[in-house]
């Protein structure tokens, strides 16, 4: 799950004048000089190591420094091959994987099937990687695990560093077997955590981790961190996917909309408004004509915690919290046009399986929420609602928005927990009220939204939810045939989710981009919401 990148706003932020018509990055007008692309990441970045990068920001470098196996269409979100010449399975257990010949890194090393085997075993062999759990589906994962004491301390450090299921066939060609079919394992191979590295890298991967030795068309030169990330053209990419006319990137750090002041002088090519300065923004007819835009596939909704008593149990009642909700009217004050009234647990149409109205109570409608909260037995005399978030300022003021509408509707008293260790409190259960959760798809396939409610046994997991009717039809799903017929199954297991109803969908992010005068095709990707820069043209 990646953290999303695309911006949301609060209400009242800070005003800022709107000049922006006609303006480009100045430094980049010399008539002979190098032309350099200006970007904005907005993230705190520790690391560029493709094991370990989960956020849009470091993920969207990584995109034009690396080259996967798949990649993806902007458009439909289908995998295609790229540095794959071929993957095919005939039982969707054992995959073999050709590589295309003669592609290096950009230290000259290949990129071969020992690159992407060094990298696959590396991640895998290390738990506190970010891409670490992708690899469970491979044979060997679980013997390259630590074991954990009853604290969760490591007790006995693995000793097996290569995963069974993964065999170097010759130069350009890898299988893997899976512990069980999965018709979906070619998607999941355009995702970072499956990029291949270098030997130079994995001899130092604390250096890589800041200047990575790529195989993509740009490297990166120099990374001052929390300031900027650049990068240059490697001018000797064999590959067609690369965009047109930039010859470096510069990446600034700034915090959410801060950008925008700069993009009005002409500093950076790509920025959104603050809600303050939104109207102006769209009421300006030449800027308008320079808007990207897509529709988001990050998640936001609201958990319970079923791994304790109270009235969550019941699923009446959660159904009220859901009825009180008044989503149309609060994203559309809070988010300033970068998020959609969520009413499924997929994005619709996003991904293969994507379905809108898929969550029936996920309407407002004030007279049924008290129907369902009077079903329930009512909320406990004297008690309040505790709303358990971390302490991200947009989201506390959407909670509280979401905190007076079930008061308003339901007269439930509420309060706001924000915590920066929210994620420690979660994964200990120590929420006893209702609490937000976030889901960022890693690759286009409904099963990457439905996977994790898949626990194993009863009070497991975040939110303590169980249903092996749920688990056996995700399985039958990975069990399928074809990804068709995959797809199926995962949306009937959606079903089943949508009828037990232990989460509320909230909103999907949307995204949003104005771009400078001299670029053109830009689009945004349809996961991240960040700039397509492959595909874009600097026109000058």
């Amino acid at each position: 799950m990646r953290q999303a990148r695309f911006a949301t706003f609060a209400a009242g932020a800070a005003v800022v004048a709107l000049t922006v018509a006609g303006c480009s990055p100045s430094d980049t007008a010399d008539d002979d000089g190098p032309v350099t692309l200006k970007l904005t990441i907005d993230q705190d970045m520790e690391t560029l190591f493709p094991g370990d990068s989960g956020n849009a920001d470091n993920i969207a470098i990584l995109d034009v420094v690396y080259d996967g196996l798949v990649r993806y269409d902007p458009e439909t979100t289908e995998p295609y091959n790229y540095v794959a010449e071929s993957i095919e399975s005939e039982d969707n257990v054992v995959w073999t994987i050709k590589i295309k010949p003669d592609l290096t890194f950009q230290n000259g090393e290949p990129v071969d099937a020992a690159a992407f085997a060094r990298s696959w075993n590396y991640t895998a062999g290390h738990s506190e990687l970010y891409s670490n759990y992708f690899f469970e589906r491979f044979k060997g994962y679980e013997e390259m695990q630590d074991e954990l004491d009853d604290d969760g301390n490591i007790a006995e450090e693995n000793s097996v560093e290569e995963l069974s299921g993964l065999t170097v066939v010759d130069d350009l060609t890898l299988e893997v077997e899976l512990t069980a079919p999965f018709a979906g394992f070619s998607t999941m191979l355009g995702y970072t955590g499956f990029f291949p590295v270098a030997e130079e890298c994995l001899a130092d991967v604390e250096a890589c981790a800041v200047t990575p030795i790529g195989n993509g068309p740009f490297q990166v030169t120099e990374w001052d961190q929390g300031v900027a990330v650049d990068a240059q053209r490697w001018e000797d990419y064999p590959l067609d996917e690369t965009p047109e006319g930039v010859d470096a990137i510069n990446w600034r750090e700034y915090s959410g909309a801060s950008s925008w002041a700069d993009f009005e002088a002409g500093d950076i090519d790509v920025s959104y408004p603050a809600p303050a300065d939104l109207a102006a923004a769209q009421e300006d007819p030449e800027l308008s004509e320079r808007l990207a835009q897509a529709p988001g596939a990050a998640l936001t909704y609201i958990a319970f915690p079923l791994y304790e008593g109270g009235p969550w149990q019941d699923k009446e009642f959660r159904k009220a919290i859901s009825l009180a909700i008044d989503r149309d009217t609060i994203i559309d004050q809070l988010s300033g046009g970068l998020a959609t009234p969520a009413d499924s647990w997929v994005v619709p149409d996003g991904v293969p399986g994507g379905e809108a109205g898929t969550c029936e109570w996920c309407t407002f409608d004030p007279d049924a929420a008290k129907a369902a909260l009077e079903e329930a037995g009512g909320w406990p005399e004297g008690e309040t609602l505790t709303i358990g978030l971390s302490d991200d300022e947009t989201e506390i003021e959407y909670f509280k928005a979401i905190g007076d509408s079930i008061e308003a509707n339901l007269d439930i008293p509420y309060e706001l927990k924000p915590n920066p260790d929210f994620f420690t409190i979660r994964s200990e259960h120590g929420f006893d009220g209702i609490f937000r959760n976030n889901w960022f798809p890693d690759y286009p396939l409904n099963e990457n939204y439905l996977s994790f409610y898949a626990v194993g046994e009863e009070g497991a997991g975040n939110f303590g939810w169980y249903s092996e009717e749920f688990e056996d039809k995700l399985a039958e799903g990975d069990q399928a045939p074809t990804l068709d017929e995959a797809v199926v199954k995962y949306q009937e297991a959606e079903a089943i989710l949508a009828d037990e109803f232990p989460t509320i969908p909230f909103r999907f992010n949307a995204g949003a981009e104005y771009y400078s005068e001299r670029l053109d095709d830009v689009v945004l990707d349809p996961f991240s919401g960040a700039v397509r820069v492959r595909e874009l043209t600097v026109t000058e």
